[in-house]
């Protein structure tokens, strides 16, 4: 992994770095890991390869996901957020700002990444730090961070594609489908046009609010709109995925289990599957009429009259149980994530430089990796 980096000295604090990761009990700080670390790096030395070193982390990155996909084949890439709390306002993208994971406001930095899963493991393996708005004209805080140029606050789903753009598009990886909570966005339609525009199946979970059309049983085909006539007029109902599955019977309605996390315990509900079309904003691109087929799925509890969750979809290739997995895998990897962060140090980052971010997390998920491949009792030589 470390033949990414030009300079011996450099491979020689990666590898010292990764060895406190791995090993050193408790809080992960530098100062700890340098006194308990074999060799011959200094806490200073190691701060200057963490916090100024100008080394890439994207090449890393790439070798680390090229040697992980020889050994595990994910069931999606699920595009999570995680949370960095932090004091005072000079690490780099630290704002006030709300929290998904924690239903509340934080001061905090906020992160994207891009999480190889599937129901036996969640593998953190691309990252992106979210720049909120006020960084972008801060001169003052934009140095101290060492903030390169061209990093300006960009819409947050731009973030998430991003992270599955240096995978298939810059690492050549062969795409899984994509799982990602968007209930929180508010241009969500423009995230599922990002990622239709790219040819990648994807699962998007969606609030009831989404506006979406449907055309109604009597003149649609299978998986698509309507085949009318010539100069007959369409009947398209428009409005929030909420009040559409309102006007639906239920008489459609599927009975799926799946497992808890453990394996143990099963859980079940009903679910409605509605052929849809998202609402989506112009695009002079686009060819009209060749527009995705989507698929609304909705999930009732037993016994509750309003439904659980929403999701939007252009999965069509598997039976409706495997849909179901695929909607069930972010509760996993956000539980998984948490027990990655607190054993591996994820949080124990004390910089303040966009690079040294970059590269504390990297490294983290080099120590992940390196630990899952080796309980996997594959080679874990890097």
């Amino acid at each position: 992994m470390f033949q990414a980096l030009n300079r011996a000295d450099q491979r020689r604090a990666g590898e010292t770095y990764l060895h406190g990761l791995l090993h050193c009990h408790g809080r992960k700080s530098i100062r700890r890991m340098a006194s308990m670390t074999p060799g011959t790096h200094s806490e200073q030395s190691l701060q200057q390869f963490i916090n100024q070193s100008p080394w890439d982390y994207r090449p890393i990155r790439e070798r680390l996901l090229n040697r992980l996909v020889r050994a595990v084949k994910p069931a999606a890439w699920v595009i999570g957020e995680v949370a960095f709390p932090k004091h005072g306002r000079y690490s780099a993208a630290v704002h006030r700002q709300y929290v998904r994971s924690q239903q509340k406001v934080s001061n905090c930095q906020l992160a994207a990444v891009a999480i190889l899963a599937s129901p036996e493991y969640s593998i953190p393996v691309n990252w992106r730090l979210v720049l909120p708005e006020p960084w972008g004209a801060d001169n003052e805080r934009r140095a101290r961070a060492r903030l390169p140029d061209h990093e300006k606050p960009r819409p947050y789903w731009q973030y998430q594609v991003e992270t599955i753009d240096d995978m298939t598009l810059d690492w050549g990886m062969t795409p899984a489908p994509v799982v990602v909570d968007a209930r929180q966005l508010t241009t969500v339609n423009l995230l599922l046009g990002a990622l239709a525009d790219r040819d990648l199946q994807h699962v998007v979970h969606v609030s009831g609010n989404l506006q979406v059309r449907y055309a109604p049983e009597h003149q649609r085909v299978a998986g698509g709109m309507p085949v009318l006539r010539p100069g007959a007029r369409p009947m398209i109902w428009k409005g929030a995925v909420g009040d559409l599955v309102q006007k639906l019977p239920d008489a459609g309605r599927t009975t799926v289990s799946w497992p808890d996390a453990d394996g143990e315990h099963k859980h079940r509900s009903q679910f409605l599957t509605v052929p849809i079309m998202p609402v989506r904003p112009d695009n002079p691109a686009r060819i009209p009429g060749q527009e995705p087929d989507y698929q609304l799925v909705v999930e009732w509890p037993f016994g509750k009259p309003q439904p659980r969750g929403y999701w939007i979809t252009n999965v069509d290739d598997r039976p409706l149980a495997d849909l179901v997995s695929l909607i069930k895998l972010p509760r996993l990897v956000d539980e998984r994530v948490e027990e990655f962060a607190d054993k591996f140090g994820l949080r124990d980052y004390e910089g303040r430089t966009f690079a040294g971010w970059h590269h504390h997390v990297t490294l983290v998920s080099a120590a992940y990796i390196f630990s899952l491949l080796d309980a996997m009792g594959h080679s874990t030589g890097f």
